[in-house]
Protein backbone atom coordinates (compact mmCIF):
# COMPACT_ATOMS: atom_id res chain seq x y z
CA UNK A 1 0.00 0.00 0.00
CA UNK A 2 1.64 3.12 -1.17
CA UNK A 3 2.20 6.42 1.61
CA UNK A 4 -1.17 7.89 1.65
CA UNK A 5 -0.54 12.18 1.03
CA UNK A 6 -0.43 14.17 3.85
CA UNK A 7 -2.01 17.60 3.69
CA UNK A 8 -0.01 20.32 1.73
CA UNK A 9 1.20 17.18 -0.04
CA UNK A 10 0.86 16.67 -4.11
CA UNK A 11 -2.45 14.85 -4.45
CA UNK A 12 -2.73 12.08 -7.89
CA UNK A 13 -6.43 13.21 -9.12
CA UNK A 14 -8.92 11.61 -11.23
CA UNK A 15 -11.56 14.05 -12.68
CA UNK A 16 -14.41 11.97 -14.00
CA UNK A 17 -16.61 13.42 -16.48
CA UNK A 18 -19.05 11.36 -18.47
CA UNK A 19 -18.88 14.38 -21.31
CA UNK A 20 -15.66 16.66 -22.23
CA UNK A 21 -14.30 18.87 -23.99
CA UNK A 22 -15.10 18.63 -27.08
CA UNK A 23 -18.95 18.99 -26.16
CA UNK A 24 -19.81 22.49 -24.47
CA UNK A 25 -22.16 22.69 -21.95
CA UNK A 26 -22.53 23.95 -17.88
CA UNK A 27 -20.87 20.61 -16.67
CA UNK A 28 -18.55 19.74 -18.82
CA UNK A 29 -17.03 23.30 -18.54
CA UNK A 30 -17.23 23.14 -14.82
CA UNK A 31 -15.17 19.94 -15.35
CA UNK A 32 -12.57 21.40 -16.70
CA UNK A 33 -11.93 24.57 -15.07
CA UNK A 34 -11.72 22.47 -11.88
CA UNK A 35 -9.28 20.12 -13.35
CA UNK A 36 -6.98 22.87 -14.90
CA UNK A 37 -7.63 25.06 -11.31
CA UNK A 38 -6.21 21.92 -9.86
CA UNK A 39 -3.45 21.88 -12.16
CA UNK A 40 -2.43 25.66 -10.98
CA UNK A 41 -2.20 24.21 -7.37
CA UNK A 42 0.15 21.53 -8.42
CA UNK A 43 -1.83 18.12 -7.95
CA UNK A 44 -1.32 15.66 -10.94
CA UNK A 45 -4.47 15.61 -12.90
CA UNK A 46 -5.68 13.07 -15.25
CA UNK A 47 -9.28 13.67 -17.53
CA UNK A 48 -11.39 10.28 -17.78
CA UNK A 49 -14.02 10.70 -20.10
CA UNK A 50 -16.19 8.14 -22.42
CA UNK A 51 -14.92 8.11 -26.03
CA UNK A 52 -18.28 9.63 -27.21
CA UNK A 53 -17.12 9.32 -31.29
CA UNK A 54 -15.41 5.96 -32.82
CA UNK A 55 -12.62 8.25 -34.33
CA UNK A 56 -11.53 10.35 -31.42
CA UNK A 57 -8.69 8.91 -30.18
CA UNK A 58 -8.11 6.94 -26.49
CA UNK A 59 -5.86 9.25 -25.27
CA UNK A 60 -5.10 12.79 -25.89
CA UNK A 61 -3.93 16.55 -24.35
CA UNK A 62 -6.34 19.38 -24.17
CA UNK A 63 -5.11 22.93 -22.61
CA UNK A 64 -2.50 20.85 -20.79
CA UNK A 65 -5.03 17.90 -19.53
CA UNK A 66 -4.45 14.55 -20.13
CA UNK A 67 -7.50 12.73 -21.06
CA UNK A 68 -8.17 8.98 -20.93
CA UNK A 69 -11.42 8.33 -23.34
CA UNK A 70 -13.04 5.08 -22.64
CA UNK A 71 -15.32 3.23 -25.49
CA UNK A 72 -17.77 0.48 -25.64
CA UNK A 73 -20.13 -0.37 -28.47
CA UNK A 74 -21.07 2.19 -31.02
CA UNK A 75 -23.61 2.84 -33.98
CA UNK A 76 -22.42 2.46 -37.53
CA UNK A 77 -22.58 6.24 -37.90
CA UNK A 78 -19.29 6.13 -35.26
CA UNK A 79 -21.98 7.61 -32.18
CA UNK A 80 -21.23 5.47 -28.71
CA UNK A 81 -24.50 3.76 -27.81
CA UNK A 82 -25.54 5.06 -24.42
CA UNK A 83 -29.24 4.89 -22.82
CA UNK A 84 -30.96 2.17 -21.44
CA UNK A 85 -29.81 -0.59 -24.28
CA UNK A 86 -26.26 0.70 -24.85
CA UNK A 87 -24.56 1.24 -21.20
CA UNK A 88 -23.55 -2.33 -20.17
CA UNK A 89 -20.02 -2.03 -23.05
CA UNK A 90 -19.06 1.02 -21.57
CA UNK A 91 -19.47 0.48 -18.17
CA UNK A 92 -17.90 -2.90 -18.28
CA UNK A 93 -14.55 -0.67 -20.23
CA UNK A 94 -14.77 1.82 -17.22
CA UNK A 95 -14.69 -1.11 -14.78
CA UNK A 96 -11.66 -2.44 -16.19
CA UNK A 97 -9.83 0.44 -16.97
CA UNK A 98 -10.51 2.22 -13.06
CA UNK A 99 -9.59 -1.42 -11.53
CA UNK A 100 -5.69 -1.38 -13.86
CA UNK A 101 -5.62 2.08 -12.57
CA UNK A 102 -6.42 1.70 -8.88
CA UNK A 103 -3.37 2.20 -7.77
CA UNK A 104 -2.67 5.46 -10.20
CA UNK A 105 -4.77 7.84 -7.98
CA UNK A 106 -5.03 9.06 -4.28
CA UNK A 107 -8.93 10.60 -5.01
CA UNK A 108 -11.32 9.99 -7.32
CA UNK A 109 -14.02 12.83 -8.37
CA UNK A 110 -17.00 12.10 -10.44
CA UNK A 111 -18.34 14.87 -11.58
CA UNK A 112 -21.82 13.47 -12.13
CA UNK A 113 -24.16 10.91 -10.41
CA UNK A 114 -24.55 7.96 -12.42
CA UNK A 115 -23.94 4.39 -12.89
CA UNK A 116 -20.20 4.95 -13.60
CA UNK A 117 -20.24 6.38 -9.96
CA UNK A 118 -21.45 3.23 -8.68
CA UNK A 119 -18.93 1.16 -10.54
CA UNK A 120 -16.40 3.64 -8.96
CA UNK A 121 -17.63 2.96 -5.46
CA UNK A 122 -17.40 -1.28 -6.07
CA UNK A 123 -13.82 -0.37 -6.83
CA UNK A 124 -13.12 1.74 -4.28
CA UNK A 125 -14.65 -0.29 -1.68
CA UNK A 126 -11.50 -2.46 -2.36
CA UNK A 127 -8.52 0.11 -2.62
CA UNK A 128 -10.30 2.61 -0.08
CA UNK A 129 -9.28 5.41 -2.64
CA UNK A 130 -11.80 8.15 -1.34
CA UNK A 131 -14.29 8.68 -3.98
CA UNK A 132 -15.93 12.16 -4.08
CA UNK A 133 -19.52 11.91 -6.52
CA UNK A 134 -20.78 15.65 -7.88
CA UNK A 135 -24.22 16.45 -7.96
CA UNK A 136 -25.23 18.36 -10.94
CA UNK A 137 -29.15 18.35 -10.69
CA UNK A 138 -31.52 18.51 -8.15
CA UNK A 139 -34.35 17.90 -10.61
CA UNK A 140 -37.99 19.16 -10.46
CA UNK A 141 -40.37 19.77 -7.01
CA UNK A 142 -42.52 17.17 -6.15
CA UNK A 143 -45.37 18.96 -7.32
CA UNK A 144 -43.58 19.35 -11.14
CA UNK A 145 -43.23 15.50 -10.75
CA UNK A 146 -46.34 14.76 -9.75
CA UNK A 147 -47.93 16.99 -12.75
CA UNK A 148 -45.66 15.46 -15.39
CA UNK A 149 -46.45 11.93 -14.88
CA UNK A 150 -50.21 12.89 -14.10
CA UNK A 151 -50.24 14.46 -17.74
CA UNK A 152 -46.72 14.42 -19.19
CA UNK A 153 -43.98 17.27 -19.73
CA UNK A 154 -45.02 19.98 -22.34
CA UNK A 155 -43.53 22.76 -23.60
CA UNK A 156 -45.97 26.60 -22.55
CA UNK A 157 -48.87 26.88 -24.46
CA UNK A 158 -49.74 30.74 -22.26
CA UNK A 159 -51.47 32.68 -24.54
CA UNK A 160 -51.27 30.04 -27.88
CA UNK A 161 -53.65 27.52 -26.22
CA UNK A 162 -55.74 25.63 -28.95
CA UNK A 163 -53.51 27.49 -31.42
CA UNK A 164 -50.90 25.09 -31.28
CA UNK A 165 -51.19 21.62 -32.01
CA UNK A 166 -50.61 19.33 -28.88
CA UNK A 167 -48.06 17.41 -30.43
CA UNK A 168 -45.74 20.06 -31.14
CA UNK A 169 -45.80 20.78 -27.39
CA UNK A 170 -45.65 17.46 -26.18
CA UNK A 171 -42.12 16.77 -24.55
CA UNK A 172 -40.95 12.58 -25.05
CA UNK A 173 -39.96 10.71 -21.97
CA UNK A 174 -36.44 10.25 -22.83
CA UNK A 175 -36.07 14.52 -23.46
CA UNK A 176 -36.37 15.56 -20.15
CA UNK A 177 -34.09 14.64 -16.74
CA UNK A 178 -35.47 14.49 -13.31
CA UNK A 179 -33.38 14.68 -10.44
CA UNK A 180 -29.73 13.15 -10.74
CA UNK A 181 -30.88 9.99 -8.72
CA UNK A 182 -34.16 9.49 -10.20
CA UNK A 183 -32.18 10.08 -13.52
CA UNK A 184 -30.16 6.80 -13.05
CA UNK A 185 -33.42 4.64 -12.51
CA UNK A 186 -35.42 6.04 -14.86
CA UNK A 187 -33.23 5.83 -17.86
CA UNK A 188 -30.99 2.69 -17.16
CA UNK A 189 -31.74 -0.65 -17.41
CA UNK A 190 -30.75 -2.10 -13.23
CA UNK A 191 -30.52 1.68 -12.52
CA UNK A 192 -32.29 0.82 -9.41
CA UNK A 193 -29.74 -1.35 -8.42
CA UNK A 194 -27.11 1.15 -8.95
CA UNK A 195 -28.80 3.50 -7.01
CA UNK A 196 -29.33 1.40 -3.90
CA UNK A 197 -25.59 0.43 -4.07
CA UNK A 198 -24.16 4.27 -4.38
CA UNK A 199 -26.61 4.78 -1.53
CA UNK A 200 -24.86 2.39 0.94
CA UNK A 201 -21.45 2.85 -0.58
CA UNK A 202 -18.24 4.71 1.62
CA UNK A 203 -18.85 7.99 -1.71
CA UNK A 204 -19.29 10.78 -0.50
CA UNK A 205 -21.20 13.71 -1.56
CA UNK A 206 -20.84 17.22 -3.19
CA UNK A 207 -23.91 19.08 -3.43
CA UNK A 208 -24.30 22.31 -5.12
CA UNK A 209 -27.07 24.01 -3.42
CA UNK A 210 -29.31 24.08 -0.29
CA UNK A 211 -31.70 22.10 -2.30
CA UNK A 212 -29.61 19.68 -3.87
CA UNK A 213 -28.83 18.83 -0.55
CA UNK A 214 -32.07 18.30 1.05
CA UNK A 215 -32.99 16.11 -2.34
CA UNK A 216 -30.19 13.98 -1.41
CA UNK A 217 -31.40 13.26 2.56
CA UNK A 218 -35.01 12.74 1.21
CA UNK A 219 -33.77 10.45 -0.90
CA UNK A 220 -31.75 8.18 1.94
CA UNK A 221 -27.94 9.71 1.90
CA UNK A 222 -26.87 10.11 5.45
CA UNK A 223 -26.22 14.03 5.86
CA UNK A 224 -22.62 13.39 7.34
CA UNK A 225 -21.93 11.83 3.51
CA UNK A 226 -22.91 15.61 1.83
CA UNK A 227 -20.78 18.48 1.36
CA UNK A 228 -21.85 21.82 -0.34
CA UNK A 229 -19.44 23.29 -2.15
CA UNK A 230 -20.74 25.68 -5.31
CA UNK A 231 -19.42 26.13 -8.58
CA UNK A 232 -17.02 28.82 -8.53
CA UNK A 233 -15.79 31.66 -11.62
CA UNK A 234 -12.31 32.32 -12.35
CA UNK A 235 -13.39 36.20 -11.72
CA UNK A 236 -9.69 37.22 -13.38
CA UNK A 237 -10.90 36.35 -16.11
CA UNK A 238 -14.69 37.10 -16.50
CA UNK A 239 -15.35 40.58 -15.26
CA UNK A 240 -17.37 43.79 -16.25
CA UNK A 241 -15.74 45.87 -18.70
CA UNK A 242 -15.93 49.55 -18.28
CA UNK A 243 -18.14 50.15 -21.31
CA UNK A 244 -21.24 49.12 -20.24
CA UNK A 245 -24.50 49.63 -21.75
CA UNK A 246 -25.64 53.13 -20.46
CA UNK A 247 -28.98 54.67 -20.22
CA UNK A 248 -29.26 56.88 -23.21
CA UNK A 249 -29.06 53.81 -25.54
CA UNK A 250 -32.07 52.90 -26.60
CA UNK A 251 -31.60 49.50 -27.36
CA UNK A 252 -31.48 47.41 -24.31
CA UNK A 253 -30.29 43.64 -25.26
CA UNK A 254 -31.49 40.74 -22.88
CA UNK A 255 -29.49 37.55 -23.48
CA UNK A 256 -30.24 34.00 -21.94
CA UNK A 257 -27.76 31.47 -22.65
CA UNK A 258 -29.22 28.22 -22.23
CA UNK A 259 -30.09 25.11 -23.82
CA UNK A 260 -33.22 24.58 -25.97
CA UNK A 261 -34.27 21.68 -23.26
CA UNK A 262 -37.12 21.47 -21.29
CA UNK A 263 -36.12 21.59 -17.69
CA UNK A 264 -34.18 25.10 -19.18
CA UNK A 265 -37.44 26.38 -19.70
CA UNK A 266 -36.77 29.06 -22.84
CA UNK A 267 -40.78 28.65 -24.04
CA UNK A 268 -41.98 30.01 -20.64
CA UNK A 269 -39.32 33.24 -21.37
CA UNK A 270 -41.01 33.51 -24.77
CA UNK A 271 -44.12 34.03 -23.45
CA UNK A 272 -43.34 36.37 -20.59
CA UNK A 273 -41.24 38.31 -23.61
CA UNK A 274 -44.75 38.64 -25.53
CA UNK A 275 -46.65 39.80 -22.40
CA UNK A 276 -44.35 42.75 -21.32
CA UNK A 277 -43.88 43.70 -25.32
CA UNK A 278 -47.40 43.66 -26.28
CA UNK A 279 -47.66 46.28 -23.59
CA UNK A 280 -44.51 48.26 -24.26
CA UNK A 281 -45.28 51.88 -25.29
CA UNK A 282 -41.30 53.03 -24.26
CA UNK A 283 -39.14 54.15 -26.88
CA UNK A 284 -36.72 52.23 -25.17
CA UNK A 285 -36.00 49.61 -27.64
CA UNK A 286 -36.01 45.95 -25.87
CA UNK A 287 -34.13 42.78 -27.30
CA UNK A 288 -33.81 39.26 -27.01
CA UNK A 289 -30.72 37.38 -27.27
CA UNK A 290 -31.29 33.60 -27.14
CA UNK A 291 -27.33 31.80 -27.43
CA UNK A 292 -27.75 27.79 -27.44
CA UNK A 293 -28.73 24.88 -29.56
CA UNK A 294 -31.04 21.83 -28.35
CA UNK A 295 -33.68 19.69 -29.69
CA UNK A 296 -36.67 21.66 -28.83
CA UNK A 297 -35.14 24.57 -31.16
CA UNK A 298 -37.81 23.69 -33.92
CA UNK A 299 -40.59 23.92 -31.32
CA UNK A 300 -39.32 27.59 -29.41
CA UNK A 301 -38.92 29.07 -33.02
CA UNK A 302 -42.20 28.29 -33.96
CA UNK A 303 -43.71 29.33 -30.74
CA UNK A 304 -41.67 32.77 -31.00
CA UNK A 305 -43.54 33.07 -34.78
CA UNK A 306 -46.47 32.50 -33.12
CA UNK A 307 -46.31 35.07 -30.77
CA UNK A 308 -45.38 37.47 -33.35
CA UNK A 309 -42.30 38.28 -31.38
CA UNK A 310 -39.19 37.73 -33.90
CA UNK A 311 -39.09 41.25 -34.91
CA UNK A 312 -36.75 41.24 -31.28
CA UNK A 313 -35.61 37.87 -30.24
CA UNK A 314 -32.60 36.61 -32.39
CA UNK A 315 -31.72 33.29 -31.76
CA UNK A 316 -28.05 32.57 -32.59
CA UNK A 317 -26.97 29.44 -31.60
CA UNK A 318 -24.18 28.28 -29.91
CA UNK A 319 -21.50 30.96 -29.78
CA UNK A 320 -18.02 31.24 -28.42
CA UNK A 321 -18.13 34.77 -28.14
CA UNK A 322 -20.23 34.59 -25.23
CA UNK A 323 -17.96 36.91 -22.96
CA UNK A 324 -18.39 39.43 -25.66
CA UNK A 325 -22.35 39.02 -25.84
CA UNK A 326 -22.63 39.36 -22.11
CA UNK A 327 -20.72 42.65 -22.24
CA UNK A 328 -22.64 44.04 -24.88
CA UNK A 329 -26.37 43.29 -22.75
CA UNK A 330 -28.37 45.62 -20.53
CA UNK A 331 -28.92 42.26 -18.82
CA UNK A 332 -29.12 38.76 -18.37
CA UNK A 333 -32.41 36.10 -17.87
CA UNK A 334 -32.40 32.29 -17.05
CA UNK A 335 -36.01 30.89 -16.61
CA UNK A 336 -35.18 27.34 -16.09
CA UNK A 337 -37.93 24.68 -14.52
CA UNK A 338 -35.43 23.24 -12.80
CA UNK A 339 -31.50 23.61 -11.90
CA UNK A 340 -28.20 22.41 -10.16
CA UNK A 341 -25.94 25.52 -10.33
CA UNK A 342 -26.34 27.63 -13.27
CA UNK A 343 -22.64 28.46 -14.66
CA UNK A 344 -24.64 31.24 -16.59
CA UNK A 345 -26.22 32.97 -14.31
CA UNK A 346 -23.09 32.78 -12.64
CA UNK A 347 -20.74 34.07 -15.24
CA UNK A 348 -23.60 37.16 -15.98
CA UNK A 349 -23.28 38.02 -12.50
CA UNK A 350 -19.50 38.18 -12.20
CA UNK A 351 -20.01 40.44 -15.72
CA UNK A 352 -21.86 43.15 -13.47
CA UNK A 353 -25.11 42.33 -14.93
CA UNK A 354 -28.43 42.60 -13.67
CA UNK A 355 -30.01 39.13 -13.70
CA UNK A 356 -33.91 37.64 -13.69
CA UNK A 357 -33.99 34.11 -12.68
CA UNK A 358 -36.39 31.54 -11.22
CA UNK A 359 -36.63 30.71 -8.04
CA UNK A 360 -34.74 26.97 -8.04
CA UNK A 361 -31.96 25.39 -6.83
CA UNK A 362 -28.89 26.92 -7.31
CA UNK A 363 -30.51 30.54 -8.83
CA UNK A 364 -31.78 30.92 -5.36
CA UNK A 365 -28.75 30.80 -3.24
CA UNK A 366 -26.98 33.27 -5.75
CA UNK A 367 -29.54 35.54 -5.65
CA UNK A 368 -31.30 37.83 -2.99
CA UNK A 369 -34.45 38.87 -4.84
CA UNK A 370 -33.95 42.59 -5.45
CA UNK A 371 -30.37 42.98 -4.15
CA UNK A 372 -28.50 41.49 -6.29
CA UNK A 373 -30.89 40.65 -9.13
CA UNK A 374 -34.86 39.48 -9.09
CA UNK A 375 -36.05 36.14 -8.56
CA UNK A 376 -39.57 34.96 -9.97
CA UNK A 377 -41.69 31.07 -9.32
CA UNK A 378 -40.79 28.98 -12.14
CA UNK A 379 -43.05 28.84 -15.11
CA UNK A 380 -44.61 32.03 -14.30
CA UNK A 381 -44.61 34.05 -17.66
CA UNK A 382 -46.54 37.02 -15.53
CA UNK A 383 -44.08 37.38 -13.09
CA UNK A 384 -41.08 37.13 -15.62
CA UNK A 385 -42.50 39.77 -17.39
CA UNK A 386 -43.06 42.14 -14.68
CA UNK A 387 -39.09 41.48 -13.78
CA UNK A 388 -37.91 41.94 -16.96
CA UNK A 389 -39.93 44.72 -17.79
CA UNK A 390 -38.47 46.51 -14.14
CA UNK A 391 -34.92 45.36 -15.32
CA UNK A 392 -34.99 47.12 -18.31
CA UNK A 393 -37.26 50.56 -17.38
CA UNK A 394 -35.19 50.85 -13.62
CA UNK A 395 -31.27 51.63 -14.67
CA UNK A 396 -30.50 52.92 -11.65
CA UNK A 397 -32.13 49.78 -9.85
CA UNK A 398 -30.74 47.53 -12.47
CA UNK A 399 -27.08 49.33 -11.80
CA UNK A 400 -27.35 48.76 -8.37
CA UNK A 401 -28.25 45.03 -8.83
CA UNK A 402 -25.26 44.39 -11.54
CA UNK A 403 -22.48 45.92 -9.24
CA UNK A 404 -23.98 43.90 -6.03
CA UNK A 405 -24.19 40.45 -8.02
CA UNK A 406 -20.51 41.19 -9.08
CA UNK A 407 -19.71 41.47 -5.83
CA UNK A 408 -21.15 38.26 -4.82
CA UNK A 409 -19.47 36.37 -7.20
CA UNK A 410 -15.83 37.60 -6.06
CA UNK A 411 -16.74 37.19 -2.72
CA UNK A 412 -18.83 33.52 -2.56
CA UNK A 413 -17.98 32.02 -6.23
CA UNK A 414 -14.15 32.59 -6.81
CA UNK A 415 -13.23 29.73 -8.50
CA UNK A 416 -9.96 29.64 -6.84
CA UNK A 417 -11.36 29.73 -3.14
CA UNK A 418 -13.69 26.67 -3.95
CA UNK A 419 -11.10 24.64 -5.40
CA UNK A 420 -9.11 25.35 -2.60
CA UNK A 421 -12.53 24.12 -0.23
CA UNK A 422 -12.65 20.69 -2.39
CA UNK A 423 -8.82 20.09 -1.97
CA UNK A 424 -9.57 20.50 2.03
CA UNK A 425 -12.03 18.04 1.25
CA UNK A 426 -9.51 15.83 -0.50
CA UNK A 427 -7.40 15.68 2.42
CA UNK A 428 -10.13 15.30 4.76
CA UNK A 429 -11.24 11.93 3.54
CA UNK A 430 -8.15 10.68 2.68
CA UNK A 431 -7.34 11.43 6.63
CA UNK A 432 -10.28 9.26 7.18
CA UNK A 433 -9.39 6.57 5.31
CA UNK A 434 -6.11 6.23 7.32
Amino acid sequence: MPEQPTPGKRLRICVFSFMFHPFVGGSEAQAEKHAQQLRALGHDVTVMTLRHYKHWDKRSIHNGLPILRIGGLYYPDGRLRIGRTGHLPYELMTFIKLWRMRHHFDVIHMMQVGTLGAIAAFITRFTGTPLLISVQSAGPTQEQLTRIRQQGAMLMADTLKGKLPPELLRVPDGDWTAGDLDDMKRSIYWGGLFQRYLKRSHARYQVLSHRSAAYLIANGIAQEKIFRIPNGIDTEQVRPIERRPTPEQRERIITCVARMEYPKGVDVLLHAWARMMREWHSDIQPRLRLVGEGAFRPQIERIASELGILDSVEFLGLRRDVMDLLHQSWGFVLPSRWEGMPNALLEAMACGLPCVATRVSGSEDLIVDQENGLLVPPEDPVAMAQALRHLIEDHEHAERMGQAARTTVERDYNLKAIVHRTVELYYSLLTEKK
